[in-house]
């Protein structure tokens, strides 16, 4: 069923939307309209095969004649191909046609909800003010060009998707190439203070700007989003950048594992978990290991999985591309040269590196096995895993390197003298969640108040003093008292002995 479709009357004229083209694959006086099929009429009525697209295919999308020039990319979703509209609105452009195959109700009601946030960021295409947020996020996701829906069976759908085409790589293709082309060397165009043309510190700078862009630019139009929907699978593989004009252009794509934001404060506690694990707050690993029926007991917890589960995805993505963007052999070519201030901020984003290296090292040992179970060990193997993964503590494990991560931004933004370095650091403190209650809390008004050097609220760095447990805190966190959730304060043996359960299962 799509809306809600009854498959004893058909829907009303218009109820399925504009461009919405449904089609079943059985003789025309055994059709209805809709697409709910009953498992005995489709039996009874051999299935015919549907349009296979290809190179050169042509194919008609709800009045739309598109023609299909090659493959994007493809998963276990489906595939993207790269189109072009033959006739129809925006003949001549190109356009990406996303094919999905579903294979139950749950599978299609995703792709309808697909389609429903393609249609709202395209109804705000053609806003005046192009500095509103509606018009700022049809400029950096796609929007809805036409749509089909084919019911090839009892429980099999197949949905067609033709959205606008983003420009640009995605940012993980960029990454691991390790490309030039995406930090601007000219200190110049950077609005480099005179005294920073070293080529360490113009490294370090482009590096600032370019993950300051990505932040500046993707944030108002998440924000925007977050009216409607959470997408939960932010990751570099779906964030697009272009540089064809000398400039950063970002573009977020994938509305596959999108949720209703009205829907999903009482949806969260049997929805499914989404998106890769090396961008989930220590929420998601607390409901992987003990079911979502369980946050009530923890509020922050709760408040983190309900309204920051896109903050902390586009926080770890930011701060992943400032670390791998920035080269901290080039600081040691500048070391005569260096100042006190130089050493101070050198020194910080050092002790940021070892912090940055320990989380994502334990991020993707929690997370591999998960992956393996999901793509061929079966539902006895992740269920295997995630008692493992209860029993270890998991969760306590990811919310201690998030909060040392937490401490050592705060400190790089203490020492920083670059001030993008400085606004990208108060941006990441607000994005990056740490699994426990803070002062400061966690919205998107709060993230763009300090992309524009306006942070509501400082995070104050933690006070001076105290010995060994004031470092404790430091790196683990707030204080004793301060949170309702607080990570278990583990040997680092300890954590060892359990990783050894991890890896085992």
């Amino acid at each position: 069923r799509v809306a809600g479709a009854n498959p004893a009357a058909p829907p009303p004229p218009g109820a399925c939307g504009a461009h919405l083209c449904v089609r079943s694959h059985r003789p025309p006086s055994a059709r209805r309209e809709g697409v709910a099929m009953s498992s005995h009429a489709a039996l009874q009525h051999p299935q015919l095969p549907p349009q296979q697209l290809g190179p050169g295919a042509e194919v008609r999308l709800g009045g739309v004649d598109l023609r299909i020039n090659g493959l994007l990319g493809e998963g276990s979703f489906g595939a993207v191909w790269s189109a072009k509209v033959l006739r129809g609105p925006n003949a001549g452009s190109e356009v990406a046609l996303k094919e999905i195959l579903c294979r139950s109700e749950t599978e299609l009601m995703r792709a309808v909800m697909e389609r429903k946030l393609l249609k709202f960021v395209s109804g705000h295409g053609a806003e005046k003010d192009r500095e509103s947020p509606a018009a700022i996020a049809a400029q950096r996701f796609p929007s809805l060009v036409a749509s089909e829906v084919e019911a090839l069976g009892p429980d099999l759908w197949q949905v067609r998707l033709a959205m606008t085409k983003l420009g640009g790589k995605p940012l993980e293709n960029v990454l691991d190439a390790c490309l030039e082309e995406l930090q601007a060397p000219d200190p110049q165009r950077l609005h480099v203070a005179q005294g920073y043309e070293k080529a360490a510190t113009c490294r370090l700078a482009a590096a600032s700007h370019c993950v300051l862009t990505m932040l500046q630019q993707l944030a108002p139009a998440l924000a925007h989003l977050s009216l409607q929907a959470h997408h939960r699978d932010i990751t570099p593989r779906n964030i697009l950048v272009d540089m064809s004009h000398g400039q950063h252009r970002w573009g977020l794509v994938d509305f596959g594992l999108a949720v209703d934001a009205a829907l999903w404060k009482t949806d969260l506690r049997t929805h499914d978990i989404g998106g890769d694990g090396h961008y989930w707050p220590t929420s998601s690993w607390f409901v992987l290991a003990y079911g979502a029926h369980h946050l009530d007991s923890y509020p922050a917890l709760h408040q983190e999985y309900e309204q920051c589960l896109d903050l902390h995805a586009l926080g770890v993505t930011a701060l992943r591309t400032l670390m791998e963007l920035w080269a901290p052999e080039c600081q040691a070519r500048d070391a005569d040269s260096k100042t006190c201030a130089d050493w101070a901020q050198i020194g910080k984003l050092m002790r940021l590196r070892i912090a940055w290296g320990r989380f994502w090292e334990d991020i993707a040992h929690f997370w591999q096995p998960i992956f393996d179970a999901f793509a061929c060990g079966g539902a006895e193997a992740l269920e295997k895993l995630k008692s493992n993964y209860a029993h270890a503590g998991i969760h306590y494990m990811v919310s201690s390197d998030l909060c040392a991560l937490r401490a050592a931004l705060r400190q790089v933004r203490d020492a920083a003298s670059l001030p993008t370095l400085r606004m990208v650091c108060d941006a990441l403190l607000v994005l990056i969640r740490p699994g426990k209650f803070r002062d400061e809390g966690a919205t998107w008004p709060m993230a763009l108040a300090a992309l524009a050097g306006q942070p509501s609220q400082r995070s104050s760095s933690p006070a001076r003093g105290g010995g060994r447990q004031a470092l404790r805190d430091a790196l683990l966190g707030d204080p004793a008292g301060n949170s309702q959730f607080a990570p278990v304060r583990r040997e680092r043996g300890l954590e060892k002995q359990h990783m050894l359960v991890v890896q085992a299962a």
